[in-house]
């Protein structure tokens, strides 16, 4: 489109220029304004034009007139129209605070050619080594495109940084490259597999992850490299409290808080913390993690019992059942980005105009009643926690337990499955978290992807 100038700069002025010349028009003065164009169809090839005429009381002029674009405001330089976007396009004219009828132009969008796109690898077969290389050739129209042109891997519903593609799994890769809206042809690779050398990881554990706040009871760590205990050659350090020390492989409190700690070997830092939450003794046979909470209305089993820095404590429930759903059926940044589910599942519908119908996780959790959430993936790291008893893998033994459990008081057990949080990282990404093995996965699918939900109960314990 033609360049256009600033409409509410040049409005000002204009209203300033009639002010000005007050004293050499008539009082009352009225003029009649009318907007003509030679076109009023153009094609949006960015030269054909239309061309204006603005008369006012009967006679032909472009002193003090302003040709203004209604479709963004905006004014024409000049008295020519010409665009490379296809649409329709409505235009008055002004002049002295007059305006003329609303004249229509429409601009119809030219038909480019379709390139052909073809995608090509120097090989078809290589290792899952994270160094043998494919290198692909993109082509459009026999012009080598290929650091511009997009390539996708399309079974894993992933898009290359560049035109090359190494692999540390095996197994049949498909790609397809992309220009201008176009695809190409489909090329696939095969990455064989290769012996990965036994690498060993550091991780911390504790015997217990609540203690009294009464500087008796205490937690006592181990530190695992591999399947070697490092614990008496390794660093034990609290990572969310300054000053808070270790004293050998233990540690004991009189501050109620939740406290997370961490271990260094060898030049490696566990990846995953511990955490002891440091509770009220008064707590001790009122609320306790793994009981049943049942009152008005709510259901749910105790998962947590946090304290925060205000030295306010708070049960988190998990509900009882479970379902399959999608995060969302949409790609749209939501500002999901609290540690509290509560948050997340609430401000998004609440202060943000969000549909609750395009997502269903969400949806499906409220639906329990007032104060149920989707849990963020810090809350699910503490459900993961307990119901693996730390162990953090879904073959131990409280596992069966709890399902037991679960399920004699009219629930759904858990699955070795990824869980929804209610975090997410783009418009279309959310974090969910494995309850599967030791590591606590956290990965970033499609929000349109199903995973499982399951809803969190979260109150003030008084």
């Amino acid at each position: 489109m033609k360049r256009f100038f600033n409409i509410f700069a040049i409005l000002a002025l204009a209203f300033g220029f009639v002010a000005c010349e007050g004293n050499e028009t008539p009082e009352n003065k009225e003029y009649n304004v009318e907007l003509t164009t030679d076109k009023t169809t153009i094609m949006a090839d960015g030269s054909d034009a239309a061309t204006f005429t603005v008369k006012v009381d009967g006679k032909a002029t472009t002193d003090d007139v302003m040709i203004i674009c209604l479709n963004d405001n905006s004014v024409l330089e000049g008295n020519t129209f010409t665009t490379t976007t296809g649409g329709e396009y409505r235009f008055k004219a002004s002049y002295k605070g007059f305006t003329s009828a609303e004249v229509k132009i429409t601009a119809t969008a030219t038909e480019a050619p379709v390139p052909t796109v073809e995608l090509t690898a120097d090989k078809g077969e290589i290792v899952a080594d994270n160094a043998d290389t494919v290198t692909f050739t993109v082509k459009v129209d026999g012009e080598d495109k290929s650091s511009e042109a997009k390539i996708t891997i399309i079974n894993y519903n992933s898009e290359l940084e560049s035109n090359t593609f190494t692999t540390d799994v095996a197994g049949e890769f498909v790609f397809v490259a992309k220009w201008d809206g176009v695809k190409s042809n489909e090329v696939k690779v095969v990455a064989t597999a290769v012996e990965a050398p036994v690498q060993k990881t550091l991780k911390i554990q504790s015997d217990v992850n609540r203690i009294k706040a009464d500087g008796l009871e205490k937690a006592t760590f181990t530190v695992l490299y591999g399947e070697d205990d490092v614990t008496a050659d390794a660093e034990i350090y609290c990572t969310n409290h300054e000053g808070v020390t270790v004293d050998g492989n233990t540690f004991s409190s009189t501050t109620v808080g939740s406290y997370s700690f961490r271990a260094r070997y060898d030049g490696q830092t566990t990846g995953t913390a511990v955490s002891i939450d440091v509770y009220d003794p008064e707590l001790v046979g009122k609320y306790e993690i793994g009981d049943i909470y049942e009152v008005n209305g709510v259901k749910g089993i105790i998962f947590a019992i946090k304290s925060d820095n205000k030295g306010d404590t708070y049960c988190y429930l998990f509900s009882m059942d479970e379902e399959d759903l999608q995060w969302s059926t949409k790609y749209e940044f939501c500002n999901c980005a609290s540690q509290r589910g509560d948050y997340n599942t609430n401000d998004p519908f609440d202060y943000f105009g969000m549909n609750i119908d395009d997502y269903p996780a969400f949806k499906w959790c409220k639906a329990h009643g007032e104060g149920w959430f989707l849990p963020s993936s810090t809350e699910l790291h503490w459900m993961w926690e307990m119901l693996t008893n730390g162990e953090r893998d879904f073959k131990a033994s409280s596992v069966a337990k709890y399902n037991e459990f679960i399920v004699d008081n009219g629930g759904e057990p858990f699955c070795e499955t990824y869980y929804w949080s209610s975090n997410e990282t783009s418009d279309d990404l959310v974090e969910v978290v494995a309850f599967m093995n030791d590591s606590v996965v956290c990965l970033d699918p499609k929000k349109d992807n199903v995973y499982t939900a399951r809803a969190a109960y979260r109150f003030k314990v008084e």
